[in-house]
């Protein structure tokens, strides 16, 4: 039984997808057919984290205000139907050494249509429609919020930047302001989805800012659809170091404040150059093994693209993971 209605052909999947930076953009990605196809499509809805305070994003944060935009504009790519010269044009970033260097001028396109029309919903649908996307798009809110944080030690992190260089497990996370309020599109997809999938990508960083918007935390302990939680391949250097996915898995279920209905992590292991390049650079792997996860049935399979230079989910087996656990549900 999928959410309060069962699963029918007459009524497509609506799946929220909940996460930020580019894991979220790779479970859109492994989605997308499901969301783009002519006979029964699933109504695809990404909830985007915009905590972000570094890089590109940051900058146009600091000089310009309001959210940032850059996981947005991953998102849209990843939702994008085919590969064109303006989805190029989106994830294009400027060279060189002046104060343009290291924009994307997908950002920059987001940012003038917000401008525009006065509302980041209509400059998100605006940009969605001229790209032809595989979905819906919304942020958490549209209030600028922090990222804030406190680990074991009682030592204080302010800022996405600073939270991902954090000395974990973290004692404390939490956004200000504390009252920031989820964008209403947001919270209306979330109560009216069937199934509720959160991203794999940093933990601290982009996994759970989503779940410390009060109403929004509210919103998913009132739906009845299951919540299903798509691990990381791997720890980062910084906030994840160290953690296993037991971990992973509590420190959601606690900051979050809601249950999970399943977690899908990957079995496969790194080949042998690619992973001691991560042990070198502070990462190690979050491999799966058992059939129960801090009290969570575990999906556990090889979900690694074994074609690509780093470690990244493979979208086709992503897909079937995704589809095992919607028959077991």
């Amino acid at each position: 039984m999928i959410g309060s209605r069962g699963l029918h052909a007459d009524q497509p999947l609506r799946v929220a997808a909940i996460g930020g930076g580019t894991g979220l953009a790779a479970l859109l990605r492994s989605l997308k057919p499901e969301a783009g196809r002519s006979h029964d499509p699933w109504r695809l809805t990404g909830i985007v984290t915009v905590s972000d305070n570094g890089g590109s994003s940051g900058r146009l944060r600091a000089e310009l205000g309001g959210i940032p935009p850059g996981d947005l504009r991953n998102c849209l790519a990843a939702l994008t139907r085919e590969e064109s010269v303006l989805s190029e044009l989106l994830n294009y970033r400027f060279k060189g050494e002046g104060s343009m260097a290291g924009h994307s001028l997908g950002n920059l396109m987001l940012l003038a249509l917000a401008d525009i029309t006065g509302d980041w919903v209509r400059a998100i649908r605006q940009l969605s429609g001229v790209l032809v996307t595989a979905g819906r798009l919304f942020p958490s809110t549209v209030m600028p919020v922090t990222l804030c944080a406190e680990d074991m030690e009682g030592r204080v992190y302010l800022g996405e930047t600073e939270v991902n260089d954090s000395h974990p497990p973290l004692a404390r996370l939490w956004l200000e302001p504390r009252d920031a309020e989820p964008l209403p599109e947001a919270m209306l997809a979330i109560l009216q989805a069937d199934l509720i999938l959160l991203a794999p990508g940093s933990l601290y960083t982009s996994t759970i800012p989503n779940l410390l918007i009060h109403e929004l935390q509210l919103a998913l302990a009132r739906s009845e659809a299951p919540v299903v939680y798509v691990a990381n391949l791997m720890t980062e250097p910084g906030e994840s170091s160290g953690l296993n996915l037991e971990t992973h898995v509590a420190s959601i279920q606690a900051f979050g404040g809601l249950g999970m209905a399943a977690v899908i992590a990957n079995s496969a292991p790194l080949p042998d150059p690619l992973l001691q390049r991560y042990l070198e650079e502070g990462g190690a792997p979050l491999l799966a093994s058992g059939d129960k996860i801090c009290g969570v049935p575990l999906f556990a399979q090889p979900l690694l693209d074994t074609e690509e230079p780093v470690a990244r989910h493979h979208p086709a087996l992503l897909n079937q993971a995704l589809r095992n656990v919607i028959e077991s549900l």
